[in-house]
């Protein structure tokens, strides 16, 4: 029967080009993926040049690109300011060591434990210190959390002199 076989070829090939304009759909869009992370990692080069020339150029403000420089430079130290003043709104400072965020009434860092004021503290020897004894971190009095990792605190004491 001529009419079945008809109607059989033409659903092969239109199965056929289906699944060829499937796969050509996949292929392209494989490809543009591969484009686009060729495109960032461009970018991202171009952005390094750009950091590496404005680190190792003298600023002048006679040429275009000093001018660009010298701009840069300006905006970090506008944004330094401005994470300062929000630093100062949250009522918190950077440790020195670490650069983590603590309250600014800490003498000392909750995360690395580093001291975070310029005043020198006379300590009697043999004064005993509170550990955390999940972290080491020394802790403050008072306190029923470690603010290095969370846990309730369990004291173990330690004097100095040890």
């Amino acid at each position: 029967m001529p009419i079945f076989d008809n109607i059989g070829k033409k659903i092969t090939e239109t199965t056929q080009n289906v699944v060829r304009g499937t796969k050509d759909l996949t292929d392209t869009a494989r490809l543009n993926s591969m484009i686009s992370e060729e495109n960032r990692q461009i970018i991202e080069l171009y952005t390094q040049i750009g950091r590496l020339y404005y680190e190792s150029a003298a600023p002048d403000s006679e040429t275009p690109i000093g001018k660009l420089c010298l701009s840069i430079t300006a905006a970090a130290e506008r944004i330094a300011n401005h994470n300062e003043a929000i630093r100062q709104i949250k009522g918190v400072k950077k440790c020195p060591a670490c650069t983590a965020e603590i309250p600014i009434s800490s003498a000392f860092c909750g995360v690395c434990g580093a001291r975070t004021d310029t005043a020198t503290v006379d300590v009697e020897p043999n004064i005993e210190k509170k550990f955390c004894t999940g972290c080491g971190t020394e802790l403050e009095s008072g306190l029923a959390f470690c603010t290095s990792c969370g846990q309730k605190i369990e004291i173990s004491e330690v004097s100095e002199s040890e």
